[in-house]
Order: C-alpha cells, then sequence, then structure tokens
C-alpha cells in the first residue's frame, strides 16, 4: 500500500530544511583530483562553510524565524564548535553525519561503522552537552546493518534512504526507527554546477516541487517537502538568496504547513501510532 500520514492539526505539508555542515581531510567537492592526496584549494573551499557560510545560513534563518536540522561531520565539530554551540543555541538540531566527508559508511565493517557512530557522538557532546538522535551518512552511503547500529546508539531516525516521500517507521533488531526520506525538492549541490547556476534558477526548481505537492495536499494526500543546502555551497552569497527565498515562499502558506525539525518528526511519527514495518534494506 501506498504510505499516507496526517500532518498535526490537520496541516497540509510537512516542510522541513537541512544544512550539511562537512569538514575533509583529502579534498572537497570542489576541483576533485584524483592525482592529488590532498587537495589543499578543494579543502579551501569546504573551509568556507565553516568560517563565513554556515554563519550567513544562521542569518537566513533567524531573519524569518526557521529552524534547520544541521548534518554535522565530527570533525566539522572539532573545527568549529562555536558555530555548532550557536546552531544549538538558536533551537537548530544537530544530526550526526560522520566523522568527516572523505570517509563512506559502506566502505567500513559493521564495528568500523559503530566507531565512527560513536566518535560523532562523543565530540557533539561534548560541544552542545547531548549526542545526535538523527543520521545521515556522508553521500547517504549506508549498508545492511547501519540501521540497527543506529538503534543501538540511541538514534530516532535516519535520512539515507530515498525510497518514498513521506516518512516511515520500522522496526530493526526489536526497535523502532523512523525514516525520513531523502528528497531532492531543492539540493544545493545539484543546482550549483560549479558555480554557474542562478539563485533564480534553483529557486523555481524548488517551487515547481512545492506547488506540485500542495496541489496534491489540497486533493486530499498530505505531502513532504525538504530544501537541503552545503555550508560551503549554499553559503555563498547568490546561493543563499534562492534559500531565503525558499524560506520565505513556504512562510507564505504557514496555516497549512508544519515546519518541525526531524528529530521533532521522528518524534510525532514514533508517538502518533503509525504503522510499524519490518525493516527490508532492499525494499
Amino acid at each position: 500500500m501506498r504510505r499516507t500520514v496526517k500532518w498535526p492539526d490537520n496541516k497540509k505539508i510537512c516542510a522541513t530544511f537541512t544544512v550539511a555542515f562537512e569538514a575533509f581531510t583529502k579534498g572537497g567537492h570542489f576541483k576533485k583530483s584524483k592525482s592529488l592526496d590532498v587537495n589543499l584549494v578543494s579543502i579551501s573551499h569546504a573551509n568556507y562553510g565553516g568560517n563565513a557560510g554556515i554563519w550567513r545560513i544562521m542569518e537566513v534563518m533567524g531573519r524569518h524565524g526557521a529552524r534547520a536540522t544541521v548534518d554535522v561531520n565530527g570533525l566539522a565539530v572539532e573545527k568549529w564548535p562555536e558555530a555548532v554551540k550557536a546552531l544549538a543555541d538558536a533551537g537548530h538540531e544537530i544530526a550526526g553525519h560522520g566523522t568527516t566527508n572523505d570517509i563512506k559508511m559502506t566502505d567500513l565493517t559493521p564495528d568500523e561503522q559503530r566507531k565512527e557512530i560513536q566518535a560523532v557522538n562523543r565530540v557533539v557532546k561534548n560541544v552542545i552537552g547531548k549526542q545526535p538522535v538523527g543520521w545521515v551518512s556522508p553521500g547517504g552511503g549506508h549498508t545492511k546493518e547501519t540501521l540497527s547500529i543506529l538503534a543501538d546508539e540511541g538514534y530516532t531516525w535516519c535520512g539515507d534512504q530515498c525510497d518514498d516521500d513521506p516518512p516511515y517507521v520500522v522496526q530493526v533488531d526489536g526497535k523502532k526507527m523512523v525514516i525520513v526520506p531523502k528528497h531532492w525538492f531543492f539540493n544545493d549541490w545539484r543546482a550549483w554546477n560549479g558555480g554557474a547556476s542562478t539563485s533564480e534558477n534553483a529557486f523555481q526548481q524548488f517551487k515547481d516541487g512545492f506547488d506540485f505537492v500542495y496541489e496534491e495536499a489540497k486533493r486530499g494526500r498530505p505531502g513532504r517537502i525538504d530544501a537541503l543546502v552545503h555550508a560551503e555551497l549554499g553559503g555563498r552569497p547568490y546561493m543563499a538568496n534562492a534559500y531565503e527565498k525558499i524560506i520565505k515562499y513556504c512562510k507564505q502558506f504557514e496555516d497549512d504547513v508544519w515546519f518541525p525539525t526531524r528529530d521533532e518528526l521522528a518524534d510525532y511519527m514514533l508517538s502518533s501510532n503509525q504503522p510499524v514495518e519490518d525493516y527490508k534494506p532492499m525494499g
């Protein structure tokens, strides 16, 4: 059966905002090169996220009373702890996103994955006083064991999967976990195109998706949308401009839109008597 979720207060859409706050040890998203062991210009480009981009994104969201789930690499927390604390103090959710974006969960054994997750838990807790309850693997890469390990380590939701629109609840090794599927209504990595895209094009892509989902909701199927920026990309002025347009556009429909962070979304799913499925990694 097709999954359906009714939102609190009969809202038509659940809108989430997401920020990827990443750090690298060998090379980032920009000017990738297989010939360099350490690509300094690529790392420099990524460092923009902690030095400038994340602060601009916080300012954009603060202007409109919006909150995000911020997926943090452990190394980003260590390099920019004051930014992570400011995010948490402003009401944004801090979620786990691996120790660095260079390390892929799919390259690790289950024991190594557990150590990655525990390392992120420690460094985040050292800065904001509590561990994350949400997880998105770098690149979304996960194995059939990842979800069970997350459940063991105190997590309530995972955002690696991209197999549906609404969230859903699964049971893994006797524990309940919420899957919050990855969306592409707006992802600045796709829109960025090496710096060649425009904020107007990026915003229009999101608006087209939002309008479609909103019309579906008015016909009786509640919807969900998400908009994602990376601090190093979406925190640059021309793409931060698009993110601000997106937030302002969504806020025009505030009577019909619920704006939770993902931990709040997971709490709602776990407390509202949703169907529980056995976790099947292959679907």
